[in-house]
């Protein structure tokens, strides 16, 4: 299914029937902890995140720690939308192995809980239906090495296919559900 404003309105409506009561508890675990200064409070929002939205992480406790140790910087860059900080919370030093890991899906899922507007998510889903998107710029979904690349990426989706009044987690679930057919 080609983008479009009816799409997306179509594919939101069918997500949020679907997924109400999921997104409703991400939603209030989110806004009971916005900061990330309690160590208690990210492993809450990792484990339910990771579980909720089967980001396949076994290191929790790592992945916790490493947002709690940066909390400042974190909650900084949350609350002024900055793209680094998704680089930053998805490059975890596993404490069992020592090799680092990159968990883009769930950074970008973890910042886009905390500020909707401004986080796309990426995830196989999303790569999956952009891929399909055969001859058009986006098509190459994981063309990127830095966070910022990616939010330009669908910035220009947006405009491309005039979806300017949909926010990026609306987008996120027409692209969500339409990935998953591609499969």
């Amino acid at each position: 299914m080609p983008p479009s404003s009816d799409a997306v309105r179509a594919a939101c409506a069918e997500f949020d029937d679907e997924y109400a009561v999921t997104e409703q508890a991400l939603h209030d675990l989110f806004k009971q902890y916005p900061r990330n200064d309690r160590q208690s409070h990210v492993l809450l929002k990792v484990v339910a995140l990771n579980r909720l939205y089967s980001c396949g992480i076994l290191a929790v406790h790592d992945v916790a720690g490493h947002i709690y140790q940066q909390a400042g910087d974190v909650d900084r860059g949350l609350a002024g939308g900055s793209a680094d900080i998704v680089d930053k919370i998805a490059k975890v030093t596993i404490v069992a192995t020592g090799k680092q890991r990159n968990f883009w899906a769930f950074a970008t899922k973890y910042c886009s809980w905390h500020n909707l507007s401004t986080y796309p998510i990426w995830d196989s889903r999303v790569a999956k239906y952009l891929r399909s998107l055969q001859g058009t710029p986006f098509s190459r979904p994981d063309d990127w090495t830095r966070y910022q690349d990616f939010v330009n990426l669908m910035s220009r989706f947006r405009e491309h296919y005039g979806l300017g009044s949909f926010t990026f987690k609306e987008i996120d679930k027409f692209l969500w559900l339409h990935g998953g057919e591609k499969a």
